[in-house]
């Protein structure tokens, strides 16, 4: 959509070239090098992409001249469109706008080419007084309640958890010049929800109960299985699903191979393709067939899915476990669904507990377990299975012990071995999972792969900025600060966890050395701390955003940062990189080992030691930050151990924070 004079004579120019090049390509001679159909096809295609613009440009002109007026809102959907169009119907530039609003043109620059995503239900009033809009009364509830707890308390009453909403569904920390109000974060977050589940705002803050199934069937998803709602799941696997689609979207031209469902031929393949059978390997096994794996980790009873939407399949894994073993038996049972009934245009699978009544009773999730188990076992899963029941002397009890010794002799993975004898005693009622989860071997190390093949492959700019957001949340692509006292550590840990996770670095002390060498200045302590003061006194944003510039890093992307010593610092990141999470890493070490490390590296006297740790830029990293920080951990331990812990940290969320900490 053109929405000023300066995009007007650009796409005006675009659309004279095209329409030149189609009238040379029409009156050229015929090539005997070109084939017919394909000039043909040239032609086509050029003035498919020239009717495109013209059709702008008559809008835009029809707008801008008054022949097409723009009186009323109709829909929630529409707000941001309509908004633009209302403005240029009514002669505004945006500069004219602004100054009605006592703000710069830049805001509404801003506004409008973030479909009005920063502006606040204050601000969206009022352009909708000045515009003379006229507004019906599904769009907005007047003296409704558009406050965040009356959102949160709604929500929970179909399921959805607070933290979960928190999350994953309500706008990150605003990245304009104008702060959020609160009834602007609840009206924000409704525009993400009424994508997800169909509620417009006279549902989500009026007096009637929101419904699931209605929300559901109204944007002509899926019919929701009776136990998933009575589980009280509706409201997530909707959510997955929503996000499932987005995923497809964002990935229009996958190649789809062959699929199926004879264990020894995957088996033979992914050994064959990719030298070893391992999560990793059976992921990219999957995706060379044409099918995205979307990984979730919030917390909940979804376990997770298959879908087959127009003859594609999509696969979302849900795990907080450390374990490849577990990921890999749920893939493969998940690539087991989709290989089946391949006729079918649509096919969901909506996975269940382990022991739920469901699951055991499913000949189709049996057929799945078994085939995963088969294809991770070489064949041999039943038969293993029997060695440990004879040996156990059919007690269940002594398995513990007697899995590792058979999965020792047999030459398999205890893990993998462990996880089909807790689904075989499933089915006969017998919950072993949890002793299954006690002999699953650390495979953290390869827990990034799902989300970052994902990142790597998917087209972010296929998706509208609401959708971006809420895949992007879901994905959790963050961005990792370090802090910590001169001396601790940091900056070797953030080095090599940017290099463990393929990540690129931004350092606070690369950039402040950059300044001092391009000023001729020494690059002693005392001179860094010195530019970093009066850095952060001339505008901490402005220090944030040169530091990021510096790094190459782009929106979207997870980063590592290095040298954090303030906490406006932390806050101006957190804006700056929205809608990423940022979260901030801690190391502690004791002040004896601590200076040690400094005198040998920077051979300083002890006076000047001190005269460096008393500098005021140290003041909040020896008292503020620890608090502030999401992860602390003692710097004296070994850096590959610390390098572990982070990797594993950010991998899996809040279920590894616990472990981390401990």
């Amino acid at each position: 959509m053109i929405k000023n004079e300066r995009q007007y004579r650009i796409t005006k120019a675009q659309a004279e070239k095209f329409e030149n090049a189609i009238r040379e390509l029409e009156s050229a001679q015929p090539n005997s090098r070109v084939h017919v159909k394909l000039r043909r096809a040239q032609i086509d295609a050029l003035r498919s992409q020239w009717t495109e613009l013209r059709e702008e440009l008559e809008e835009y002109e029809a707008l801008r001249s008054g022949k097409r007026r723009v009186l009323e809102l109709n829909s929630f959907e529409d707000l941001p469109r309509t908004l633009i169009q209302a403005r240029i119907a009514s002669g505004m530039s945006q500069e004219d706008l602004a100054e009605r609003l006592g703000v710069k043109p830049q805001q509404i620059q801003r506004y409008e080419a973030t479909d009005y995503l920063g502006a606040s239900l204050g601000r969206v009033s009022e352009i909708v007084q000045i515009l003379g809009l006229q507004v019906q009364k599904d769009v907005l509830l007047p003296g409704g309640e558009y406050s965040v707890a009356n959102l949160l308390k709604r929500l929970s009453g179909v399921g959805l958890d607070r933290e979960f909403v928190r999350r994953r569904l309500l706008p990150g920390p605003a990245s304009g010049e104008e702060p959020r109000q609160e009834q602007g974060v609840a009206l924000e977050a409704a525009e993400g929800l009424h994508r997800i589940y169909g509620w417009l705002p006279p549902d989500l803050f009026g007096g009637n109960a929101l419904e699931l199934q209605t929300a559901a069937s109204a944007v002509g998803r899926f019919k929701l299985p009776a136990r998933v709602r009575e589980a009280g799941q509706g409201a997530y696997v909707i959510y997955a699903h929503y996000l499932a689609l987005l995923v497809l979207q964002a990935l229009p031209s996958l190649d789809r191979g062959k699929l199926s469902t004879d264990w020894k031929e995957v088996r033979r393949s992914i050994v064959d393709d990719y030298g070893d059978l391992n999560f990793e390997t059976a992921l990219k096994y999957v995706w060379s067939l044409g099918i995205p794996v979307l990984p979730l980790n919030d917390a909940g009873g979804f376990h997770g899915a298959c879908w087959r939407l127009g003859g594609r399949n999509v696969i979302v894994l849900k795990q907080r476990t450390r374990s490849a073993a577990r990921w890999l038996h749920d893939l493969l049972h998940e690539y087991f669904h989709a290989a089946q009934n391949p006729d079918l245009e649509e096919h969901p699978v909506i996975e269940a507990s382990e022991m739920s009544p469901d699951r055991r009773n499913s000949p189709e999730e049996k057929a799945a377990s078994r085939f995963a188990g088969e294809v991770m076992l070489d064949g041999r899963a039943e038969e293993l299975v029997e060695q440990c029941v004879t040996e156990a002397k059919g007690k269940v009890q002594l398995l513990k012990t007697v899995v590792p010794k058979v999965a020792q002799k047999g030459g398999v993975g205890v893990d993998g071995l462990a996880n089909y004898m807790a689904f075989r005693l499933s089915l006969q009622g017998i919950n072993w999972w949890g002793t299954a989860s006690n002999l699953q071997s650390d495979g953290s190390s390869a827990m990034c792969t799902p989300r970052d093949l994902l990142l790597q492959r998917i087209q972010l700019s296929l998706l509208n900025p609401v959708d971006r957001d809420l895949l992007l949340r879901a994905l959790e692509p963050l961005v990792v600060g370090f802090a910590g006292r001169i001396g601790s550590g940091k900056s070797t840990i953030s080095v090599e966890v940017a290099k463990t996770l393929g990540w690129p670095r931004a350092s606070f002390g690369d950039y402040v050395r950059t300044i001092a060498r391009n000023a001729g200045l020494d690059e002693s302590r005392e001179v860094l701390q010195e530019i970093g003061s009066s850095l952060i006194e001339r505008g901490v944003d402005d220090f944030c955003r040169a530091v990021l510039a510096q790094s190459g890093w782009n929106a979207g992307e997870p980063l590592v940062i290095d040298g954090i010593r303030h906490a406006e610092v932390i806050t101006a990141l957190r804006k700056l990189v929205a809608p990423l999470e940022m979260r901030v890493v801690f190391l502690d070490m004791k002040d004896e080992k601590r200076l040690d490390n400094l005198r040998k590296r920077e051979q300083a006297a002890p006076e000047n030691l001190e005269l460096v740790e008393a500098h005021a830029t140290e003041e909040q990293v020896k008292n503020v930050l620890p608090e502030l920080a999401d992860l602390r951990l003692p710097g004296d331990r070994p850096v590959e151990e610390l390098v572990s812990t982070v990797v594993t940290w950010i991998h899996q969320g809040d279920s590894a924070q616990s472990v981390c900490a401990a």
